[in-house]
Order: structure tokens, then C-alpha cells, then sequence
């Protein structure tokens, strides 16, 4: 029972975030989905850079990254070599040409800055974030330039910016605020007491309004169709994945914070940005949206029975 009731009190937060956010803007007058795409832009550009600065900042990062620099190349290497399955089996399963970027990405791309970074505080405490900001400077870059790679590849508009696309990566907050983190965590640099107090409490902001947004933002009208694929690719990524990769992180020797940083690289729901960009790619906007409404919901429950079964056979303590 003990188990039962932390793991719930680790999800329900998320839960009850996501639907205070869509009861908001689809039940009451507080808030409509124009709102929600410029609190978004407030949550990408401020809250959620102040959060991964000061969780990288606050720690010691030497000790942290040497740590657990297996569990890095475990992640950066893992992602790579899923992405290139995906694209070498996909084609061949999925017939439908303008729904194999939109399946890749939905597989291998996550929402890892908000979900993964909010799962393990919410268990573990601010102060055993590091690893997960740690892999959100891997795998943010990774995420998006990988998913351009792929509906560039399968989408109808063939022809791509790379320039800009390295150049929007490299000027993209989270990785900027991740790098400063680790620059003054090595240096021992550290901030005046005000401003210290301030990007703590901007950083604090980040994960309940992030999570309100995202309800927000979920249109269950979009549901419609297309339900065979969307099972499959949830399946794959919600359970099949998270099947594969729990054992090798276990195998590397790491435990609690550690192992679920890395559990939530693969199970956390599809990025709301890939709808947009499959979208703009030519691609089946409609199987992406499905994908990020489902993945949105369905993790909620899926990610409460995996943080269940690890805490009963003892993977994850507190």
C-alpha cells in the first residue's frame, strides 16, 4: 500500500495539473488556447531556462557528469541507435508515406524538460534533478534535430534549412541554460543573493505552469482516425521501450534518481512541438496531434504502474 500511495503522490500532480490547465481554457472564461500560446513562449524563454539553469547550477557538476557518465553515452548513444532502426523499419511497416516521420518522431521524441525533470523532483527533491538536466542538454538538441532529420527524409517538403536549424539549436534556451549551468558550476561562480532568490523562483514557476499549459493545449478533437497506428506507436513507446531500457540502466549500476532520469528519456509523452513541425513538414499533422493527446494522457498512467513496480522490487527508494 505504501508503494500504491507515493507513486501516486510522484503522478497525481502532473495529473491534476493538466486537467486544471484543460478545464481553464475549455470550462471557464479564465483563459483560451491564445493565452496558452504566449504563456508557452513565457515557459520555453524563461521558466523552464531558469529551472534547468539553477538545477545544474546548484549542484556539483564534475562530480555529477563523472558520475554518471555512462548513463550520458547510454543515453546520447541509445537515442541514435533507436533513431536509425526507426527509419530503416518504418518505411517498410508503415505504407502510408507521410506517417513515417510523424511514427519515428512520435517514437524516439520526448518531452523530457517538462515531464522528466518534474517526475524525479517530485520524488526525489530539487536537489536530484541534476541528472535528469544533465540529459536535457544531451537530448533536447538530439530530439529536435533528429526529428528534422526524419520528416525531412519522409515528408513532402524534401528541401531544408540546415543552416538555420543548427542555428535556431544553438540559440534554443534550454540548451543555452543548460551550458551557462554547467560553466558556473565548474567555475564555482556564484550569483548575488537577490538574483539567486530570483531564478530560484522563476525556476519554481516552470513545472506547474508548464503542465497547466500542456492540458490546456490538449484537443480531443483531434482523436479521431487513425487509432491502429497511434496504438501501436504508444505501445512501442510507452511500454515496449521502457521494457528494453530499464534493464540495461540497471545493469550500469544505477538506482533511485539515477535510473529514473534515464527511465524518462523513453516513456515520458510525445513533444507538443512535433506536432507543429509535421505540420510544417508536409507531413500527417492529424497522427501527430493523436499521438501528442494520447501519449499526454496515457503516460500519466503508464509512467504511476512503472514507478510502482520499481519502488515494490525495490529499483527505486526514497
Amino acid at each position: 500500500m505504501e508503494n500504491i500511495i507515493v507513486s501516486f503522490n510522484v503522478i497525481a500532480p502532473v495529473f491534476f495539473l493538466m486537467v486544471l490547465g484543460y478545464l481553464m481554457v475549455n470550462y471557464t472564461s479564465l483563459a483560451d488556447r491564445k493565452l496558452t500560446k504566449q504563456a508557452n513562449a513565457i515557459v520555453f524563454k524563461i521558466f523552464l531556462p531558469c529551472m534547468l539553469f539553477y538545477n545544474v547550477y546548484q549542484s556539483d557538476i564534475g562530480a555529477e557528469i563523472h558520475s554518471r557518465i555512462k548513463l550520458c553515452i547510454w543515453a546520447a548513444g541509445g537515442l541514435l541507435i533507436l533513431f536509425v532502426l526507426l527509419c530503416l523499419i518504418v518505411p517498410k511497416v508503415v505504407k502510408q508515406e507521410n506517417q513515417q516521420g510523424v511514427v519515428i518522431q512520435g517514437i524516439f521524441r520526448s518531452n523530457y524538460v517538462i515531464f522528466g525533470v518534474a517526475v524525479v523532483q517530485n520524488m526525489y527533491g530539487v536537489k536530484s534533478t541534476t541528472t535528469a538536466a544533465i540529459l536535457s542538454a544531451i537530448l533536447v538538441p538530439m530530439y529536435n534535430f533528429l526529428a528534422v532529420v526524419a520528416l525531412s527524409i519522409f515528408g513532402e517538403k524534401r528541401e531544408t534549412d540546415w543552416k538555420k536549424i543548427i542555428l535556431d539549436i544553438v540559440k534554443n534556451p534550454l540548451i543555452i541554460s543548460s551550458v551557462l549551468g554547467i560553466i558556473f558550476s565548474l567555475l564555482g561562480i556564484r550569483l548575488p543573493t537577490a538574483v539567486d532568490t530570483t531564478v530560484q523562483d522563476l525556476a519554481k514557476l516552470s513545472t506547474p505552469i508548464a503542465f497547466m499549459i500542456l492540458g490546456g493545449d490538449l484537443d480531443f478533437s483531434k482523436v479521431k482516425g487513425n487509432l491502429k497506428v497511434a496504438s501501436v506507436v504508444l505501445t512501442i513507446k510507452l511500454v515496449i521501450l521502457p521494457l528494453i531500457m530499464i534493464p540495461m540502466i540497471v545493469m550500469m549500476g544505477y538506482r533511485d534518481a539515477d535510473l529514473l532520469s534515464g527511465l524518462l528519456a523513453y516513456q515520458t509523452p510525445v513533444a507538443v512541438s512535433s506536432y507543429i513541425m509535421a505540420q510544417q513538414a508536409g507531413a500527417d499533422g492529424q497522427l501527430a496531434g493523436q499521438l501528442v493527446v494520447f501519449s499526454s494522457v496515457l503516460s500519466i498512467f503508464t509512467l504511476f504502474v512503472t514507478i510502482l513496480i520499481l519502488r515494490t522490487i525495490g529499483l527505486l527508494g526514497i
